[in-house]
């Protein structure tokens, strides 16, 4: 009897070790992305940061400096490795829109977000790196999320007035959501005591 319960108890505990191995599945992803250096058991932060950011065309010089200046490297890397994977800009100048804002994860959401949502917002073809974001509407993204005090929500308003205001151009959307932004004082003039 007591043999039978033992061998039924692996049996009822099996569907507890299956959704405990489901988080761990969740970060798979994530650890293989990290790119893998024979021999470098020791890496830190740091040293990911420099090798994720130099694959981009960015010289490991200007990576260093960059992450080495940080408060968090790791997220200055996936903030430059969300905007050059989907969009046409050069490392360089995602780096350098990366570098200049406290949470350079939103950047790289609102980059990412806008640049996938609006097709037309740039008719360059993300094969071709040597495109950067001198040209306007690209320019003007990187500028206005960086700019932009909630990147997440402005991305939100972004797509939504280009979205359903179809006779305005991607770039008057992004001013008109980041003008947004400003305190609106003539709905709300100014307290006098």
């Amino acid at each position: 009897m007591v043999l039978t319960s033992m061998i039924m108890l692996p049996r009822r505990l099996q569907p507890l070790t299956t959704i405990a191995l489901i988080p761990m599945s969740l970060f798979i992803p994530n650890i293989l992305s990290l790119p893998l250096v024979a021999g470098n058991a020791d890496w830190n932060q740091f040293d990911v940061c420099i090798t994720q950011i130099a694959q981009y065309g960015v010289e490991q010089d200007k990576a260093a400096l960059a992450c080495s200046d940080a408060l968090i490297p790791k997220e200055l890397s996936q903030c430059v490795t969300m905007i050059y994977r989907a969009t046409p800009i050069a490392g360089d100048d995602a780096l350098n829109a990366c570098y200049q804002v406290r949470r350079p994860i939103d950047l790289g959401h609102c980059v990412a977000d806008i640049y996938n949502a609006i097709p037309n917002l740039s008719l360059t073809s993300t094969k071709n790196r040597t495109t950067t974001a001198k040209e306007p509407s690209l320019s003007t993204l990187l500028t206005s999320c960086r700019a932009s005090l909630r990147p997440g929500y402005y991305s939100e308003c972004v797509i939504a007035v280009n979205r359903n205001l179809p006779d305005i151009t991607p770039t008057q959307a992004l001013n008109k959501c980041l003008a947004a932004e400003d305190f609106p004082r003539a709905l709300f003039p100014v307290y006098e005591q």
